[in-house]
This record gives C-alpha cells, sequence and structure tokens, in this order.
C-alpha cells in the first residue's frame, strides 16, 4: 500500500537520507559523480532542507508498504504559478505506483491552493523520467538552464494546467 504524507520539519533527516539514496541514481548517465555530489550539498544538506521548508517548500513523501521509497518538493512562485521539483522514486519500486503517487499528491494539494493555476517542472532532456511527467501531461513550455555554481545545466521547462 503506498501512502504519501507531507514532510515537517522533522523530516529533514528522512528527506536528507531520500536524497542521498535516490539522487543518485536518478542522475546516473545525465551527470557526473561531481556534479551530483554539488547537488546533493547545494540542495539536500539538512540546513539546505531545513532553509527551504522554511521558506515555502513543501515536500512529499512517499511510502510504500513501510518504507520511505519516493519523494517530491512543490513550492509556489507566483500567485497561480508553482514549482514542482523532479519525482525521486527508489529504482527498484519504479513501476509500483509511487511516482504517480506522488504527482497525484502534488497536483491535489497545489488545487487546494489556488485554481485555476500552473505546476511548472524544470528537466534535463535526457533525464529517463522525462517520459513519466510527459504521460501525467506536461508539456514542454521552453528551454532553460540551471546555474550550479562550476557548471551549467542545459533543461527544458515543462508545465501543466489546472483548472
Amino acid at each position: 500500500m503506498i501512502t504519501v504524507r507531507k514532510a515537517t520539519s522533522e523530516d529533514v533527516g528522512v528527506l536528507q537520507k531520500l536524497a542521498s539514496e535516490l539522487v543518485p541514481t536518478s542522475f546516473k548517465g545525465v551527470l557526473t559523480t561531481a556534479q551530483i555530489d554539488f547537488m546533493l550539498d547545494k540542495l539536500y544538506s539538512q540546513q539546505a532542507l531545513s532553509d527551504a521548508i522554511g521558506a515555502g517548500t513543501d515536500y512529499f513523501i512517499a511510502t510504500y508498504n513501510g518504507e520511505d521509497l519516493g519523494v517530491v518538493s512543490v513550492i509556489q512562485q507566483g500567485p497561480n504559478l508553482f514549482l514542482m521539483q523532479k519525482i525521486y522514486v527508489n529504482e527498484h519500486f519504479i513501476g509500483k505506483g509511487i511516482g504517480t503517487a506522488l504527482f497525484t499528491k502534488v497536483k491535489e494539494y497545489v488545487r487546494s491552493k489556488i485554481l485555476p493555476c500552473t505546476i511548472e517542472l524544470i528537466i534535463n532532456a535526457h533525464n529517463p523520467g522525462l517520459d513519466f511527467y510527459k504521460n501525467k501531461g506536461m508539456q514542454k513550455v521552453r528551454d532553460t538552464g540551471l546555474d550550479m555554481g562550476d557548471f551549467f545545466i542545459n533543461e527544458e521547462v515543462y508545465s501543466l494546467e489546472l483548472n
């Protein structure tokens, strides 16, 4: 059984553990080890996660048969605009509905805030999870990039309108 809960400040350790397990496998073959390490330090250290929660980022943790196996975050960036971070799921449990449960929770959460609105996702064009988002109705709206300090990642923005 899959359950999804909204993380609290007490879940920072759980979020960091999930990120350390899920981010490297999610970006294997897409980013270098140095880029993954930089991302983990910049976005998923205990301090970075605490700061993000304090700044209004909401994290959701998916549990499957009692084990935390997936995570996603979303933050409101404008009156009708939300940015969803990539959905991370343990690679051994992909295809079990965990990603779909997280995606559904984000849509429910955003709908509870304001309608109509837009959910955007910034993703690398070579990310193996891209088809998942396309299958959920997200469509490419523009190209962008992500400045990660010592390097720049070319990415794309996908969007989903909610009414």
